[in-house]
């Protein structure tokens, strides 16, 4: 065997990836879909750099996470001591890898800009805390104070700026949120922090106002090595651009098919205009997926192939297997989480860990109905992505004015209710609409009504309070009391708390909560035209690459599943169609005729006036119509 051919042989890189980790461009952008080796190839290239001499304190390598951080450094250490090269822990932990924010933190510490404050970082947690005690709540809701936030500094607006745009536009919303804007960044120096997005905003400020300062800090990297770079947002393509002033090299990774942050201000612009924007520039495909089956890359091939916006790829799947896709198709969001339930009990009884199953879905109240039904029949659940149920806030605005109402005197209730304008407006009317004479079961859909109609945002997030504030009453009604409704909560937090230092757990999450991320089986629930895309959405490519992400998390077993009836009629999601489009029919399996059927049924027929409506499930339980438990007589109201 030659001697190319033995160094070729020991790589752990296959010649696609070999290609992209040794490219001597410039700027270099590598197109890596899921499973094609993305980490793999930037370990590769971190080898190679340093095999050409190039020192490793003067590479900055940038993960999405903290947590993507520690495994990047863990995986490059690895490598270096399968090379039998001595690695100093202590040594090669201060090595520059991390997030942008990371690294805008460890330069504003060391070397300071001129003009730079004193400050100390603020957690979203201390954020929170200056927000509610400065009361800077927006009155339309739309969004949290600290995500509006957060887009202006994505941005690079000073509140200055924001204020400017707000009156430019002539918006009244806008303009609440530029002047609490202001007010949060004065009370943030007042106390002497920055928040994350102030860590990019002052180092930016000090690159492009200093010239001296910029070339001090650019001047300290030689290879500027980012990961998911898809995602970046104008602050830290400007950081980028600043931190190359002294001839730095850019080699990025990332997948425009996987760009699912526009609502954090993440530009596809910036990966689609790759090769535009930077000097000197190489593209660079990874074509292999070694993660899942030929029929989870066929599907998922054939659903993002309808986007136009997008860099042209091919995926080959380096399994043959053709294991059938399965298409469940249910009567309703009950029927959905006892069909996740015998799938994942059914393939535990298999042998498959816990650990190695998922559940995703693109909306959180989707997940709520399956995380409760799991928890019940004692199946370990870790929940990422929109959070612990009982955590949300509709659901602690339901659980805490119902057990307050019931006992004004209960302090634990009001703590759960917490502070703010939407729990003010609540406690204001809850007198006039609310009649606390009534049974539990009542009073607690009263609460439901309530919650859902005055606390309610719009757009997106107010159709997922809604059907959250419905779930919430509904299982509170289904208890004999606030004492046994107390109790249910504080069981089912126990549960998930013991699954999560257990380890092997079935993970629950949303579809943004997945990135990254990769099980055995995976189901994607909730998988109706209403909700994949979701109603709410002006970006359907968006709306596609989130199915497209969701699916490609599978190595094996993928299902797909949608309700005939989610508190109203509903269809199945065009994606499907777009999936079972690049499949054969052996690659196809239905849970039972009815779901073939439901699936070519077309949109539900709108119903007539003259006819009664189905009642959504919150009410069904107060007559005893539950489907599979006894539900004892309730009044109605």
């Amino acid at each position: 065997m030659s001697e190319p051919a033995l160094l070729a042989a020991e790589s752990p890189l296959d010649a696609e990836q070999r290609l992209a980790a040794e490219a001597g461009a410039e700027s270099v952008l590598v197109l890596a879909g899921p499973g094609t080796g993305k980490t793999t190839t930037l370990v590769g290239r971190y080898i190679h750099l340093l095999d050409l001499g190039a020192l490793a304190p003067r590479i900055f390598v940038s993960t999405f996470t903290s947590r993507a951080a520690l495994e990047l450094r863990g995986r490059i250490g690895a490598r270096l001591a399968g090379l039998g090269r001595d690695v100093e822990p202590e040594r090669f932990g201060r090595m520059p890898i991390g997030t942008l924010h990371g690294m805008a933190l460890r330069l504003l510490q060391r070397h300071p800009p001129p003009g730079c404050p004193r400050f100390r970082v603020f957690d979203e947690q201390a954020c929170a805390r200056v927000i509610a005690h400065h009361r800077l709540y927006l009155s339309d809701d739309t969004r949290k104070p600290t995500d509006v936030f957060g887009a202006y500094k994505d941005r690079l607006l000073s509140p200055a700026a924001a204020l400017a745009e707000a009156k430019a536009k002539n918006d009244s919303d806008l303009l609440e949120a530029a002047e609490a804007y202001g007010r949060y960044q004065q009370a943030l120096a007042g106390e002497g922090g920055f928040d994350f997005g102030d860590l990019i905003m002052e180092l930016v400020r000090g690159m492009e106002e200093d010239e001296d300062y910029r070339a001090r800090i650019s001047g300290f990297f030689d290879h500027l090595l980012i990961d998911e770079y898809q995602d970046i947002n104008p602050a830290q393509e400007r950081m980028l651009r600043l931190l190359r002033a002294q001839g730095a090299r850019l080699w990025a990774v990332g997948d425009d098919d996987q760009c699912l942050y526009a609502w954090r201000s993440a530009d596809p612009a910036f990966i689609l205009g790759f090769e535009t924007a930077w000097p000197n520039p190489a593209l660079y495909r990874l074509s292999r997926n070694y993660r899942s089956t030929a029929t989870i890359v066929e599907a998922a091939s054939a659903l993002i192939g309808a986007n136009r916006r997008r860099h042209a790829k091919d995926q080959v799947p380096h399994s043959a297997s053709r294991l059938a896709l399965t298409i469940a198709g249910l009567d309703d969001d009950e029927a959905e989480a006892d069909y996740v339930l015998r799938v994942v009990q059914g393939l535990a009884g298999r042998g498959m860990p816990w650990h190695e199953m998922a559940v995703l879905y693109r909306a959180g109240h989707v997940g709520s109905r399956i995380q409760i039904r799991l928890a019940e029949a004692g199946v370990p659940l870790v929940v990422r992505g929109s959070g612990e149920f009982w955590q949300l806030g509709p659901v602690r605005l339901v659980a805490g004015l119902a057990r307050l109402l019931a006992d004004p005197q209960d302090m634990d209730a009001r703590a759960v209710l917490g502070h703010g304008k939407r729990v003010d407006k609540l406690l204001s009317q809850a007198p006039e609409k609310i009649d606390t004479d009534v049974p539990w079961p009542a009073l607690c859909r009263q609460v439901g009504r309530l919650v859902s109609a005055t606390a309610r945002p719009p757009g997106e997030e107010g159709l997922q309070w809604r059907d959250l504030a419905f779930t919430a009453a509904d299982l509170a009604a289904e208890c004999e009391g606030a004492a046994a409704f107390t109790a249910l909560m504080e069981e089912q937090r126990r549960s998930l708390r013991r699954a999560e230092s257990g380890g092997d757990a079935v993970v629950l999450s949303t579809i943004h909560g997945a990135k990254g991320l990769e099980w055995s089986a995976v189901v994607v629930a909730g998988c109706e035209a209403d909700l994949m895309p979701h109603e709410s959405s002006p970006d359907l490519e968006e709306e596609r690459r989130l199915m497209y992400v969701a699916a490609t998390r599978a190595k094996r077993w993928l299902v797909l599943s949608f309700a005939a009836e989610r508190r109203k009629a509903a269809a199945p999601s065009p994606y499907i169609a777009e999936m079972l489009r690049g499949l054969a029919e052996d690659q196809i399996r239905y849970h039972d005729p009815q779901s073939r059927e439901r699936l070519h049924a077309g949109p539900p027929k709108p119903a007539k006036a003259d006819k009664p409506l189905r009642l959504r499930p919150e009410l069904k339980a107060s007559i005893g119509i539950r489907k599979g438990r006894a539900v004892p007589k309730r009044t109605r109201v």
